[in-house]
């Protein structure tokens, strides 16, 4: 029999073993599902005023329910991935279609036709197309990239830019090939000023176009001076269209005649993306953040208005109103045919969010120039402050629906509306500013600068009291509503700090240790449960662990647990944990962004590849977590993670 003097040391060990995760934690499938929130729209219709389509990567489409701001909503067409996306769309007052192509621009590619009875709620499951010619000696093609239907939906058309050309006079529900004009030929726009009739245009380097009437396409010559094929067209009458290259010309085809006019410049633009036409004369141009609109199409008379975002792409006009979309999910509205425009939907470039808890089912986020809030759980999102210079949100405590402190780098911002704002004292005046801050309560909230721990018991009313800190923090985290004594932990790059913070007498004094965690690659963030129980991350797929609740205390491991020869292990930068041993990571592995998860403190783990969309990962740079089964990650986009055991 041991001896008891063994037992208690022995029985701690075990216990402190069964806390450890396993030095090679096996990985397991996932049991979360994340969609993506923020995805780029390609294109947008609108079958009346207020009742409109968008539609976009990764088979996500964005719908406005009743006309009015407060009408979006999101559906999604399943099995559609990256490289495949949805490109066009079209819509009558009986029904929507969409078309699917891919970004990696094959000519092989079968899109199919998607069709919505209820303004983009429902889509019936996809018709392929059928095989098209696409010109002398070419290949059959059967990859489409627009559509469009006349007004009364007696027909429909969808183009691609293999020369394919498909009418449909059902309603979308069939479709048949056309036979194309002798020649080489790419269309990306279709347009149908009247039944039976439209007109087709496109081409890179080289443009073409042809009108359509009932199954007969007859080609016709661009004018001279359009130097990169078609990029937009529009009709403003049945009997006129416009079309603008990509060098900043535009030019006015005679329908009837088959004729396209003279060459004109657009004012003080290099370049339009998409045009709308939704009266005879009048019409608006995408310019990035600039609208064209003309009410004098035919006297070539423009005149500019800004719009206020650079990633818009698509547009769509009905009556006087008019809608723009593009990347991030933006959804722009102008009214009086493009005179004033205002944001419904964007998902802007954030850094750090809070979801739930006194938020309810909303998120509040914010980044370098931004401010986000979703009243929709991370689905939808307005921005009350957008390219605020110098905001730089590093740390998000709202303690309200709507009541919130913002710490940034440079400056503090306190709201009680999400509406108003109002500056607090930053914890330093210098424009190098902090970029490790959190907060312990409502009040009590913490800085770390190099060699510099800045405290403030009053949400930054005051100049922020300062105390030493051994070196330079990359970030902080602490127990979340501890004071007595407060603990934070601190990465610095190399090793992982403790501070226990006391203030009974009034005055804040700082106790830092560091740990016994010594990580083989640099660390980015550190985050705790609301129980206490905390993990750090970093490069080469470090993650360290606390041991239970015992913060100076940790075990260290390696994700994934098994890499191909030369290949490198993911850079994770961000981490929250909303319970103990339940955990998200995120992070960069390549060109993909990477999510990995445990349910029990990494003894086991889950690891997902988010591929990255036309070579850009969506960088995920904080997680918001409105109960362990729910969260929302941040960085480039708006993705959603439900959990399912």
């Amino acid at each position: 029999m041991l001896p008891r003097v063994l037992i208690g040391p022995l029985l701690a060990l075990m216990l402190l073993a069964c806390a450890a995760p396993a030095a090679n934690a096996a990985e397991v499938p996932s049991e979360w599902s994340w969609t993506d929130f923020g995805p780029s729209l390609r294109d947008v219709s609108c079958a009346s005023p207020g009742h409109c389509v968008a539609v976009g990567q990764r088979g996500m489409v964005l719908y406005s329910k009743h006309a009015g701001d407060d009408g979006l909503a999101w559906s999604r067409i399943p099995m559609i991935e990256f490289p495949v996306e949805l490109d066009g769309v079209t819509c009558t007052t009986g029904f929507c279609l969409t078309v699917s192509n891919t970004r990696e621009g094959s000519a092989t590619f079968t899109s199919q036709v998607f069709r919505s009875t209820d303004g983009g709620a429902t889509w019936s499951a996809g018709v392929a197309l059928p095989p098209a010619d696409a010109g002398p000696g070419g290949a059959k093609t059967r990859t489409a990239i627009a559509l469009a239907c006349a007004g009364d939906g007696s027909s429909c058309y969808a183009v691609g830019t293999g020369g394919g050309i498909w009418r449909s006079t059902d309603g979308g529900i069939s479709w048949a090939a056309l036979d194309p004009p002798p020649g080489k030929a790419a269309y990306d726009h279709v347009d149908c000023p009247s039944a039976g009739v439209c007109v087709a245009a496109g081409g890179d380097d080289v443009g073409y176009s042809a009108v359509i009437e009932g199954p007969a396409v007859t080609p016709v010559d661009l004018p001279a001076k359009f130097g990169k094929g078609v990029v937009a067209l529009a009709c403003d009458s049945a009997t006129r269209c416009i079309g603008a290259d990509g060098l900043g010309h535009y030019s006015l085809l005679d329908v009837a005649k088959k004729d396209w006019g003279a060459a004109k410049l657009f004012p003080k633009v290099k370049a339009v993306s998409a045009i709308a036409c939704p009266q005879a004369d009048s019409c608006v141009a995408l310019s990035g953040p600039i609208a064209l609109r003309t009410t004098a199409l035919g006297a070539g008379t423009w005149k500019r208005r800004p719009i206020g975002s650079l990633g818009l792409g698509a547009l769509t006009c009905t009556g006087t109103d008019c809608v723009a979309v593009g990347e991030h999910a933006s959804w722009f509205t102008g009214s009086e045919i493009g005179f004033d425009w205002g944001r419904l939907n964007e998902v802007a470039k954030f850094e750090s969010i809070q979801c739930g808890g006194d938020l309810v089912k909303s998120c509040v986020a914010g980044g370098e120039k931004d401010v986000g809030v979703s009243r929709s759980g991370g689905e939808l999102w307005s921005e009350p402050l957008s390219g605020y210079s110098g905001l730089d949100v590093k740390s998000i405590n709202c303690t309200g629906f709507s009541e919130c402190l913002f710490l940034g780098k440079t400056m503090t911002l306190f709201t009680q509306d999400l509406v108003s704002f109002a500056g607090r004292h930053p914890t330093i005046t210098d424009p190098k500013g902090t970029d490790a801050q959190t907060c312990i309560t409502k009040e009590i909230c913490v800085g770390i600068n190099e060699g510099v721990t800045y405290t403030t018991l009053d949400g930054a009313v005051t100049d922020w009291n300062q105390n030493a800190f051994p070196e330079k923090a990359t970030s902080v985290a602490c127990v979340h509503g501890q004071t007595a004594p407060a603990q934070c932990l601190a990465t610095t790059r190399e090793f992982l700090a403790l501070g226990t913070m006391t203030h009974d007498d009034g005055k804040i004094r700082w106790t830092w240790r560091y740990t016994d965690a010594d990580p083989a690659a640099a660390l980015e963030a550190v985050a705790c449960s609301p129980e206490g129980q905390c993990t750090a991350v970093g490069g080469g797929g470090t993650v360290l662990t606390s041991q239970g609740h015992d913060l100076m205390h940790w075990n260290e491991l390696t994700l994934p647990s098994k890499i191909a020869p030369g290949e490198k292990r993911p850079l994770l930068k961000s981490v929250a944990c909303p319970a103990d041993g339940v955990c998200l990571a995120g992070g960069i592995h390549g060109a993909d962004a990477i999510i990995a998860s445990t349910k029990n403190n990494w003894a086991d783990y889950a690891y997902e590849k988010i591929e990255g969309i036309e070579g850009a990962a969506p960088a995920i740079a904080g997680f918001g977590c409105e109960s362990t089964d729910r969260c929302v990650a941040v960085g480039g986009t708006s993705l959603i993670g439900t959990r399912k055991p």
